[in-house]
């Protein structure tokens, strides 16, 4: 059973996209970068990630993850062949100062997706160079963890700012997010992420996403086998979407292991494999987009902790 205090932070945060929500413009289809996902590992396993994530990644899909973080954690995703020449990049970086003084967790990440080298053209047809689409994302999170009644809670927030630009358009603008993660015991964790609340660019708003989970870790403490499962809507786009996803880790010598992982992002099918090596982590995913020319592409990620 969640204590007073667990459910009244659940309940204030699902209070707050209705009453806030209720102000905002219904815009459909601001910064889509916002709602594609990061990091190989997580793609794998279609997207269930706001109960079981615990690295820096943990700055997008639930902040409050940050907290499980020991020391330093870095992580980077690259994406190849992704249709229509679209670039899309990520980095991030989070770093907790002592497990003693509990000062929290501090996170900083970078989103950075678009297309360049677009072809201009005047109205008579006559080429007049290229223009990018280009935009840009940075994440500064805070979180922090508690110990009650032998279980563990956390919860955390971004301050977000985006910038878009396309061709001589320039423009930047702010937001935030806002989660909590509540680790029941060593084999399940639950957690409740608020996505864009209030992120706005000049006059046009980014649509809410609320995404909830849970992580079933069947054999206990060593997390060998992950099952999350996540549920996402979006205000405005009508969305609502099932992740599904699962892991496997084997440890096959000291300080080496190897992961396949599987899952389904609202029926599209995804996979992919991890290598461990000491304090880093290698990961690989193919993803199917939701959107059909976009087609499927490949996402490369790269963690270190330490």
């Amino acid at each position: 059973m969640l204590s007073k205090t667990a459910k009244f932070l659940v309940v204030f945060c699902l209070l707050s996209v209705v009453c806030f929500s209720g102000a905002w413009a219904d815009d459909n289809h601001m910064l889509p970068m916002l709602r594609m996902g990061v990091g190989a590992r997580a793609l794998a396993m279609g997207g269930a990630q706001v109960a079981d994530v615990h690295d820096a990644s943990a700055g997008y899909w639930n902040p409050a993850g940050l907290a499980d973080i020991k020391c330093v954690s870095l992580t980077g995703m690259y994406a190849a062949q992704m249709a229509v020449d679209r670039s899309y990049n990520y980095f991030a970086f989070g770093w907790t100062p002592s497990q003693v003084t509990n000062y929290g967790t501090f996170g900083i990440s970078w989103m950075n997706s678009g297309i360049d080298e677009i072809s201009k053209y005047d109205n008579n047809d006559n080429l007049m160079g290229t223009f990018e689409d280009m935009n840009n994302v940075f994440l500064l999170s805070w979180a922090i963890k508690n110990e009650f009644k032998d279980r563990m809670f956390s919860f955390g927030f971004n301050l977000k700012v985006a910038q878009q630009k396309i061709d001589d358009y320039n423009k930047t603008g702010i937001g935030g997010d806002a989660g909590i993660k509540f680790v029941i015991d060593p084999r399940v964790a639950l957690g409740l992420m608020i996505q864009d609340i209030g992120t706005k660019i000049e006059q046009e708003t980014v649509p809410i996403t609320v995404r909830m989970g849970i992580a079933i870790y069947p054999l206990g403490e060593d997390h060998s086998l992950t099952i999350p499962i996540d549920y996402s809507t979006t205000r405005h786009r009508g969305d609502q979407n099932l992740h599904l996803g699962a892991e496997y880790m084997w440890e096959f010598a000291e300080n080496w292991a190897a992961a396949l992982m599987a899952g389904m992002d609202d029926g599209n099918f995804c996979i992919g494999t991890g290598l461990k090596v000491s304090k880093f982590r290698f990961d690989y995913a193919y993803v199917t987009e939701k959107v059909d020319f976009l087609n499927q592409n490949h996402r490369i990620s790269l963690t270190a902790e330490f």
